[in-house]
């Protein structure tokens, strides 16, 4: 009978072990891999109708220096019609306005959304679960499959003006 209630006991004891280990790598799971963010951050910039209509972009990476290294690339290259000629990265929120903010750190973002809708910027951020104050759109991992998020509230209040092409592959929020 000892025997019995010992290995019942550790079958319980793997069983929760396994079913943790699932639980965080569905919570990691939710970023998508950094080349694949920084393609589509790419196509996504040129569905939001004011920046398409620029001939020059700038954007600010906030505390997001992966992603800024694989960015400074594409430094003169274009971005739909427009040509991005500006990249920053930093820490803290910039002194200046940029055309999107990318908020990779997640301390500062309720400030990086504000900033956003002060400056009439669009905001962006790598995941679309467990943020507090979500930017204008969201990239992740939902299912096993990417995903976007887009709320059009904080889109509305950061006056941007999407394609109806992103309406029709976005998770409305």
């Amino acid at each position: 009978m000892m025997i019995k209630i010992t290995q019942n006991k550790i079958i319980a004891k793997v069983m929760l072990f396994v079913l943790f280990s699932l639980c965080s790598l569905s919570i990691i799971a939710e970023e998508l891999p950094i080349r694949l963010q920084v393609a589509l951050m790419s196509k996504i910039v040129a569905m939001e109708q004011n920046l398409a209509k620029k001939e020059e972009l700038s954007i600010y990476i906030l505390g997001a220096s992966k992603i800024y290294d694989l960015m400074k690339n594409d430094i003169g290259f274009k971005i739909g019609n427009s040509t991005l000629a500006v990249l920053e990265q930093g820490n803290t929120l910039p002194q200046k306005k940029y055309d999107v903010i990318y908020i990779g750190d997640f301390s500062l973002e309720a400030a990086a959304v504000e900033y956003a809708e002060r400056y009439d910027v669009m905001s962006l951020y790598p995941i679309i679960v467990g943020m507090k104050k979500t930017g204008s759109l969201g990239l992740g991992i939902k299912s096993g499959k990417p995903r976007f998020l887009l709320d059009l509230e904080q889109s509305e209040a950061e006056n941007l003006r999407w394609n109806a092409k992103i309406l029709k592959v976005a998770q409305l929020k």
